[in-house]
């Protein structure tokens, strides 16, 4: 293989390999659904910003519980007797 030539580790020989047959894939598509490479640009760009939005409350969410769990905790033996 190709990644082999260039001493890339192989997880990220993988991950390139993937992003190269998804985009061929994409490319393939647009071609035969006759969608512009600008309209397949903006969906991307989308699907993008949705992933990015969705990293981030997923990140916010388990900081928050990281946060308030000890919290809670110390709460809840401050008001046992």
């Amino acid at each position: 293989m190709i990644f082999s030539l260039l001493k890339i580790n192989k997880k990220i020989s993988a991950t390139l390999a993937g992003i190269a047959i998804g985009a061929a894939s994409l490319w393939g598509l647009s071609m035969w659904q006759e969608i512009s490479s600008a309209e397949l640009l903006r969906l991307l760009l989308g699907v993008l910003v949705m992933l990015g939005g969705l990293a981030l409350v997923a990140f916010c969410t388990v900081a928050l519980c990281k946060l308030l769990i000890p919290a809670v905790i110390r709460l809840s033996r401050r008001k046992r007797p």
